[in-house]
This record gives C-alpha cells, structure tokens and sequence, in this order.
C-alpha cells in the first residue's frame, strides 16, 4: 500500500502544482505583465524563474543563443522592432547579403578546386566539362 499512496499523493502534487496561483502555462498568460526579478534555480543553471507583477511566474529554459534560432525570432520580430531598431536591421541585411554572397563564392571556389584537383585521376572529366558547356550554349541559344 505504501508504493500506492506515494504514487497518488505525488499526482495530486503535481496536479496542484500545474494550477498553482500564478504560474504560467504559456507565455501567452503573461502578457501585459512586467517582468520584475530574474531567479536562478539552484542545481538547474542555467534555468530561471522569471517573476512577473501580480504575482505570475514562469520557469524558463536557457536563453536561445544559437544562430539560426536567434535569426528566426528576429525575423519574427522584426515588424515590431524594425522601427525602433532600423539601423541595426540595415546592417544585418547588409551582413547577410554579404554572407549569401561569399557562401556563392565559395562554393564556386570548391567546385572549380575540385575539378582541377581531379583532372589528372578522372581523364574523362575534361571532355564531360566541354560536352556540358557545349549542352548549356545549345539550351542558351535555344531560349533566346
């Protein structure tokens, strides 16, 4: 019986625990809120408890700093803090032309490295190469 009663009086903790006042489910219940202290949770680093006015709290995951989630929420943002921050997003569109651009360098870069670097051990690349840019003319002349 002891196992049993441990089992039903942990889901009734839990169950209190999940509608203990204040505490948010969601980030949506927390509009509006000011956001007052941020806690650490001691043993959990680097999880925190954020706690908001009227008494709300919400226990929160370690902040997001990984590119490719930090441009995705910027870009969900960024119709509410373009205005604020036009400078800033100026300069990231300009960064990340910058970047699209080089990656396009660099990968013709490889690709060009790779057909030199095989010209020797593959004797049928050349003619391969020719026999595409010729097909490539053919179909340019074609659309034009």
């Amino acid at each position: 019986m002891g196992n049993e009663d441990k089992w039903k009086a942990n889901l009734r903790k839990v169950a209190f625990l999940k509608s203990f006042p204040g505490w948010l489910s969601s980030w949506e219940q927390g509009i509006g809120a000011s956001l007052e202290q941020v806690l650490p949770i001691p043993g959990h680093a680097p999880h925190t408890v954020l706690l908001l006015s009227e008494g709300r709290f919400v226990v929160t995951p370690p902040v997001h700093d990984e590119p490719q989630m930090v441009t995705a929420g910027l870009l969900a943002a960024r119709p509410h803090l373009e205005s604020i921050h036009a400078g800033a997003f100026t300069e990231y569109d300009h960064l990340t032309r910058l970047d699209q651009e080089l990656g396009r360098m660099a990968r013709l870069e490889n690709i060009l490295n790779a057909i030199d670097n095989n010209l020797d051990r593959i004797p049928e690349l050349k003619s391969r190469i020719q026999d595409l840019v010729k097909q490539w003319e053919r179909e340019n002349h074609h659309s034009q």
